[in-house]
């Protein structure tokens, strides 16, 4: 599990398309989609999208994308403890813009840590 810069930030090397990998686990092939737009959900329901999503289940995922979470999280309490109430609003509304475009591709360097090997 990567928690680097660039696996937060990297939005140059974000996912831009949709894919589609797959896993054979004793004998049954297991397919995941990844898809290469903006995840409405995440933006919404955060973490909590990666913990109840079906399409998310795969080892260690509900721990890499809870971390980012959690520092949104501390962001915004630092943010209402310094700035005023419309400050804040804004720094969550960003923190939510930046969950919703990084989420996929979370979710695909995942999968491929996870052995996931991509159809093309």
């Amino acid at each position: 599990m990567n928690f680097g810069w660039s696996e937060w930030f990297g939005f140059r090397s974000r996912v831009k398309e949709n894919m589609i990998f797959t896993k054979t686990v004793n004998g049954e092939t297991i397919t995941k989609k990844v898809y290469g737009s903006f995840n409405w959900w995440a933006l919404l329901f955060t973490w909590f999208y990666a913990l109840f999503s079906v399409r998310c289940r795969t080892p260690y995922f509900m721990i890499k994308s809870a971390v980012p979470f959690l520092a949104l999280i501390l962001v915004n309490m630092v943010a209402q403890l310094l700035f005023s109430e419309n400050v804040s609003l804004i720094i969550n509304l960003l923190g939510a813009i930046w969950y919703g475009t990084m989420f996929e591709t979370w979710f695909k360097n995942q999968l491929v840590d996870n052995g996931y090997q991509r159809e093309q």
